[in-house]
């Protein structure tokens, strides 16, 4: 199965027979401040804590800082970092004063057909699969190409991520792969094939979930695994999410288990189920669970409290910023990460989960429309509509937010920046 809204031809060839889903994204070099660079050099080092990175209160395995090239705040992996919060907390040039001013600053064809996955940022380059099964590096100032990867038996659907000058992504139901960032050549192909979910990565440690709900932890420079731990099928589309020292693994036999993160050592398991990847922020895991959007807490996996406010099933994951949680559906929602009380809520109709970033939420409607809305009350600050793709139903990735660029994928085969007037 593919994305939820995607050609209904290739979800009847692709789906499992076994899984039943329902269908309900100009880089600037600026100077980074002494302060800045010295925390980021404090998050590096193994087991230490890093409530800004990791969006949570405990230990952590390292930081999700880039090397020092990357210094300048890029999008790194699915959902920002290593606890899918969505949320880019470092940006500061975009903002509610002046994301209405947005204009496209370039628009470069990622192969041919629909867009599915969606970009991360990282060293001023842009990478993205393809609907033909190509991974793409786009130069993220002026969207040129900068190289094309090997052909891929099938299409891309999940994000890769990028670390210390490597690129790691997997096609529909391939191995993981490591593309050398300068030249899209293969570094190595892991051995954890059928993958159907974004990895994770934490400083020099790969975290990927294969579809038959194997999770591993792996070695980003070999891709030799450190542990790896069996758990019941499937993974589809829910990546593994690291907080406070540990894994969280969603998986589609309605299970949400816990594991150490250093050893895999499991450490609970509930039952639990969502489409989507969960979030971690200050102890406690979020996501969507129809009718609910459901919150646990780290430690034990207890439940800390359910809003029944989905009308439908989503696929999306929520985004967690500065003590709410965002979440699309029929509409976007606003809720207090504490309470789970709905503090706002605005016309923003889609299955993929919103993104946040320095007061904005960035959210995508099924009409092919890119909103951004202000965190506070959920005015609409600024919209565009691509009227082409899979005929103004198909937004299936989610905005990218990086050092004062947005980036949207689709919903038809375009990669597009949009940034402030010169």
């Amino acid at each position: 199965m593919v994305h939820a809204c995607a050609d209904e031809r290739l979800t009847r060839e692709l789906q499992p027979s076994n899984l039943s889903l329902r269908c309900p994204p100009r880089a600037r070099i600026r100077l980074v401040p002494t302060v800045v660079v010295s925390a980021i050099a404090a998050f590096t080092s193994l087991a230490t804590s890093s409530p800004a990175e990791a969006g949570g209160a405990g230990p952590v395995l390292q930081s999700d800082s880039e090397s020092a090239p990357d210094l300048v705040r890029p999008w790194s992996q699915a959902a920002f970092d290593a606890a899918h919060t969505a949320f880019n907390r470092f940006e500061d040039i975009l903002s509610p004063s002046n994301v209405g001013l947005l204009t496209q600053a370039w628009a470069s064809p990622v192969g041919v057909g629909t867009l599915y996955a969606s970009p991360i940022v990282s060293g001023g380059r842009v990478y993205i699969g393809s609907g033909d099964g190509h991974m793409f590096a786009f130069d993220a100032r002026t969207g040129a190409t900068v190289w094309v990867g090997q052909k891929e038996k099938l299409f891309f659907v999940d994000s890769a991520a990028a670390r210390h000058g490597l690129v790691f992504a997997n096609a529909l139901y391939q191995p993981l792969r490591a593309y050398d960032a300068q030249t899209g050549a293969i570094v190595w192909t892991s051995s954890f094939s059928d993958v159907r979910a974004s990895p994770t990565i934490v400083g020099r440690v790969l975290y990927v979930a294969s579809f038959d709900g194997t999770l591993a932890a792996i070695d980003q420079a070999t891709g030799a695994a450190r542990w790896s731990v069996q758990g019941g099928c499937c993974v589809y589309d829910q990546a593994p999410v690291v907080d406070g020292g540990k894994v969280f693994q969603m998986r589609t036999d309605h299970t949400l288990t816990a594991y150490d993160a250093m050893d895999g050592t499991q450490l609970w398991s509930v039952p639990a189920f969502s489409v989507g990847t969960v979030a971690a922020w200050h102890g406690k895991v979020f996501f969507n669970d129809y009718p609910n959007i459901v919150a646990l807490d780290e430690a034990t996996g207890a439940q800390v409290w359910a809003a029944p406010v989905l009308t439908a099933a989503t696929v999306g994951a929520p985004a967690v910023a500065d003590g709410m949680v965002f979440v699309t559906q029929s509409q976007l929602l606003a809720l207090d990460a504490a309470t789970g009380a709905v503090v706002w809520t605005a016309p923003a109709s889609s299955g993929w989960g919103p993104v946040v970033a320095n007061g904005v939420v960035y959210a995508s409607s099924l009409s092919g429309e890119w909103d951004a809305f202000d965190e506070h009350d959920g005015s609409l600050l600024w919209s565009v509509t691509v009227g082409s793709g899979c005929g103004g139903s198909c937004a299936n990735a989610t905005p990218v937010v990086a050092d004062g660029t947005l980036y949207l994928a689709g919903p038809d085969q375009y990669l597009r920046a949009f940034t402030l007037p010169q």
